[in-house]
């Protein structure tokens, strides 16, 4: 079968060998897939704990601008009329107090009705804060309140709002109060939390608003669950939780800045993105990739230095099975030593085998030389006995002995005709019986005619040849059923005809027919010497033999022989 590239074994053989490596290599990948995984875990642990810290500074942050607020406020609160009495005005009093302290958006006085009686913002003044929840809460008796997380109305941002109570116990004259920006004041929080993929949270027991890079408040885009804000009146430290977004869990602080009313939630991005892609490519990416080289390098090895020479030598061996053993293989001198070692071994096994078909030819030209030299003596040798036999012959007078020199004649001259066949074939093993069954016919006409009749021996043959040992019976069989023809059927007929027809109706079962269209045969012709011959004959063969009469009112010999043709 000729070499086809890719075929069954250069397939295979690759497949064995990339497996084999991907085997051996595999704790590798396995080792580089652990250490990624124990990589990442330290990384979300790590993410963590950097998270409770901005949890812890943001609350620390703001519990000290609220201090700061407070001692601002109780400086105000005890010397309240004293600012409104300031040069310049309380207003310009308590904007330069504001401006010294960045998280502060303004300073206020109001008076026992919640009217603000004097701001560091101009458009504050109209603001009614009677309403407020720390504003009644100083009304009520308390000496201090901070607000809840609420929108400014003026800055609108959110602040907290920490306030004294202007008077004694008994009178209330107002208050003096202090706005906070809440952002502004976890602005380290804020600035150290915001990577890519993590988000920042103002909770309170009520709702939740999410603040982006510019320290905007905007709606949350994640479902927060109410017990997570209810979580807020209890957390007292930043603690580490874990938050749902898009049906996945991901690591969260809650850290609180003000006792029971506000809290930040801190909420990690995905552990890969934190981390970052080079430690992924580090860890992960790069055992991988070798992984995947090292195999591609077995595959594209394994076909150059292996299956190419492979396919080179298998065509080599094509040529040799094709009977060219001249055909040296040169290409592979380039080849690795042990494909040059056996392209070596092939080329000596070519060469001992054509030293060995030349010998071998020689041998059976000699052979041929030999049996066609001895069919051909044994031919000759059966002629000089034909000869003798027609000497003989033609010094007896006509009688049965005459009739019986001449039908051996006929009988040797039939042995002679399959010897000469055979030493004048190409092929010693087989005699091609159409030629041989119509020189057969002719030779026994001209030995059965005695001029006074006018008998035609005509054959009809398929294309089949046998071998030397059936061709012999067969032309025995042939040459008496003609000669029986000759002296039974045409006795007292002066021409007649006789048709020797060999067909073959399957590849074993071949039938032999001889017909003529004489009177028929005698009852005493039928169990004569002649029938007694034929029947040895077809026995020879493993054939049957029998006779039957014909639509000519002739006489029709068959030896129908079971024997697989020669073509």
């Amino acid at each position: 079968m000729p070499f086809r590239p890719g075929g069954e074994m250069t397939g295979r053989l690759r497949f064995v060998l990339a497996l084999v490596l991907a085997v051996a290599l595999f704790p590798l990948l396995l080792v580089a897939m652990a250490q990624t995984w124990g990589e990442a875990r330290e990384e979300q642990r790590v993410q963590r704990d950097r998270m409770v810290i901005l949890g812890a500074l943001a609350a620390s942050e703001l519990n000290k601008s609220i201090s700061r607020a407070q001692g601002v406020i109780d400086a105000v609160s005890t010397r309240g009329f004293a600012f409104m009495s300031a040069p310049g005005g309380c207003a310009n009093a308590m904007a330069q107090i504001s401006e010294g302290d960045d998280v502060l958006t303004n300073i206020a006085l109001t008076n026992p009705s919640g009217e603000i009686i004097c701001s560091a913002l101009d458009d504050a003044r109209s603001l009614d804060m009677s309403t407020e929840g720390w504003f009644q809460t100083l009304e009520t008796g308390s000496q201090r309140s901070v607000s809840g997380v609420m929108l400014g109305q003026v800055s609108r941002r959110p602040i907290l709002v920490v306030a004294s109570r202007l008077g004694n116990q008994d009178e209330f004259r107002g208050a003096a109060a202090a706005a906070i920006d809440v952002l502004q004041a976890s602005r380290i929080l804020i600035d150290n939390a915001t990577a890519e993929g993590s988000k920042v949270l103002l909770v309170t027991p009520d709702q939740a608003r999410e603040v982006d890079t510019a320290r905007i408040l905007k709606p949350v885009a994640i479902d927060l669950e109410q017990e997570l804000l209810l979580r807020v009146l209890e957390v007292d430290r930043p603690e580490p939780m874990q938050v749902t977004i898009d049906g996945r869990e991901t690591p969260a602080v809650l850290a609180p800045l003000v006792d029971h009313e506000l809290a930040l939630l801190l909420v990690s991005p995905s552990p890969t993105a934190q981390w970052g892609l080079i430690s992924v490519a580090a860890t992960f990416l790069v055992p991988l990739l070798m992984y995947a080289l090292a195999l591609a390098s077995v595959w594209l090895a394994v076909d150059h230095y292996v299956l190419r020479w492979l396919g080179y030598l298998r065509r080599i061996a094509a040529v040799y099975g094709s009977g060219r053993l001249d055909v040296v293989p040169v290409r592979a001198r380039n080849a690795p030593r042990e494909i040059r070692g056996l392209a070596e071994t092939m080329g000596e096994m070519a060469a001992s085998l054509e030293e060995q078909h030349s010998e071998l030819e020689s041998s059976l030209e000699q052979r041929g030389a030999l049996l066609r030299e001895i069919h051909h003596r044994v031919k000759n040798n059966l002629q000089i006995i034909v000869s003798l036999l027609n000497l003989q012959a033609g010094r007896m007078a006509d009688g049965e002995g005459r009739m019986a020199l001449m039908e051996a004649r006929r009988r040797i001259n039939a042995l002679s005709l399959v010897h000469r066949s055979l030493y004048e074939a190409d092929d010693l093993r087989a005699v091609h019986m159409p030629g041989f069954l119509t020189e057969l016919c002719m030779n026994l006409q001209q030995v059965s005619d005695d001029g006074a009749r006018s008998i035609s021996v005509q054959a009809e043959c398929d294309e089949v040849s046998f071998e030397p040992d059936a061709a012999v019976p067969i032309a025995l069989f042939v040459t008496e059923a003609v000669t029986n023809a000759y002296k039974h059927a045409f006795k007292d007929q002066t021409s007649g005809r006789v048709l020797v027809s060999l067909k073959a109706s399957s590849a074993e079962d071949l039938t032999l027919r001889v017909s003529d269209n004489g009177s028929g045969m005698t009852e005493t012709a039928s169990h004569g010497t002649g029938s007694s011959l034929m029947e040895a004959f077809a026995m020879q063969v493993d054939g049957e033999t029998w006779s039957e009469s014909n639509a000519e009112g002739g006489t029709d010999f068959v030896l129908q022989v079971r024997q697989e043709k020669t073509d």
